[in-house]
């Protein structure tokens, strides 16, 4: 699954993060991996905002929660993709083997990977 969401209020982002877990359960396959990529513009909290909180199963039940590969693979790295915090992840099921990450800061204007 692939998903750009809007520029908007942390309300909108946590209904947009509810709808994509809605989303993913009606269409994912007996025993598939679920893989969720994509821009989240979450400005207001990174990787503390309801939206992601949410999706990790940490905040309003959700009863799928993925976890951010990026983290698996580097609990405590610089994950910035935009000036100030995180905004683009790859999510994945709990449990995927996670063996590496980078986020190339080199190949990218101002050094920041977003979109």
């Amino acid at each position: 699954f692939n998903t750009h969401l809007c520029v908007c209020d942390e309300p909108t982002l946590y209904k947009s993060a509810q709808r994509l877990a809605e989303v993913i359960s009606q269409r994912r396959r007996p025993g598939s991996v679920v893989l969720l990529t994509g821009d989240f513009n979450v400005f207001n909290g990174f990787e503390n905002s309801q939206a992601l909180r949410f999706l990790r199963g940490e905040y309003g039940g959700n009863s799928n929660p993925l976890e951010d590969t990026f983290r698996v693979a580097d609990p405590s790295g610089n994950g910035e993709t935009f000036p100030g915090g995180k905004i683009d992840y790859i999510l994945a099921d709990y449990g995927v083997p996670v063996y590496s990450a980078h986020i190339d800061r080199e190949t990218v204007p101002y050094g920041q990977a977003s979109d």
